[in-house]
Order: structure tokens, then C-alpha cells, then sequence
């Protein structure tokens, strides 16, 4: 799977995967800019054959801070969605960020419409926050986020 041919397709797709962070058409040097903040982590995620399937990030909010934001979640290859393997992989970010990054606070967002991702979210351990809902504008729609959290115990 070629990332940015996925981030391609369409302003939608675009907004649905990557939120407001690049603009239409996405080009190479948005990526560079978006893989140089060294507060990001960025996975490729792949399969049993390691061919990548995917791409996630973690990042770190703000300095000293023990908060961390799961972002740019996506599982490019049809064919494996609904097998579970989001629900792994949100399960090893949130580790990485526990674990690794001392993280005692994680949050993330899902589009409303997104039911599957909620879910996903929900079975991990994230609950929604009463952060006031946030509104994307795509094309004639506006899209509302749920903000979710997981505090480490």
C-alpha cells in the first residue's frame, strides 16, 4: 500500500485519515514537514508477509507533559478490515505510550459517523472525554469528533 496514493484519492479521504494536518493534494514535501516533528512517532503498519497494510502515530502533546495523542490511524488494505487487527494495533500504540514514552494520559479522536472506530476505541479502554465536540467542515458536511482518552492505572 502506497500512503500517500491513499492520501490521494480525495479531499474526504484525505480529512477522514489525516484530519486537517495536510491540505489537498498532498504533496512530498507536506510528509517531509509532517516526518520531521520530533514529537511524532510514526509506525508503518505490516502484515504477516511484512508488506505494509498501514500507518499510525503517536505523538507527544507538549514538552514535560505526560499526555500523548494517537493520530493518522489507517488500515489502507480492505481486505483486512473488521479482522481485528485496529483493535491491536490501538492496543500497542497505547502500550508504546505507556511503556515507553511514560505517558500516564492518551487521547484520540473519532469521527461520530465512525461507529467501527468508536468501538475499536471503547474495547481498548477509551472512554470519551466532555472536551467540547469539535466540527470539520468537508465539502457541504460537517464531520463532529468525539475526543476519547485512556489513563494509565
Amino acid at each position: 500500500m502506497d500512503v500517500s496514493q491513499k492520501m490521494d484519492s480525495n479531499d474526504a479521504e484525505l480529512i477522514h485519515f489525516a484530519g486537517t494536518i495536510f491540505t489537498f493534494p498532498v504533496d512530498k514535501r507536506q510528509v517531509e514537514i509532517y516526518l520531521s516533528n520530533a514529537n511524532r512517532t510514526v509506525f508503518k503498519v505490516v502484515n504477516e508477509e511484512k508488506r505494509c497494510i498501514g500507518i499510525a502515530e503517536i505523538s507527544i502533546l507538549k514538552k514535560n507533559n505526560k499526555d500523548a495523542k494517537l493520530a493518522r490511524i489507517l488500515i489502507g488494505e480492505k481486505t483486512v478490515l473488521g479482522k481485528g487487527i485496529g483493535t491491536k494495533l490501538i492496543k500497542k500504540l497505547t502500550e508504546f505510550g505507556f511503556k515507553n514514552l511514560k505517558n500516564e494520559r492518551i487521547i484520540l479522536n473519532g469521527y461520530s459517523w465512525n461507529g467501527g472506530v468508536i468501538k475499536c476505541y471503547e474495547k481498548v479502554g477509551f472512554s470519551r472525554t466532555d472536551k467540547s465536540i469539535n466540527y470539520v467542515k468537508v465539502g457541504n458536511d460537517y464531520w463532529k469528533t468525539i475526543e476519547m482518552e485512556k489513563i494509565v492505572l
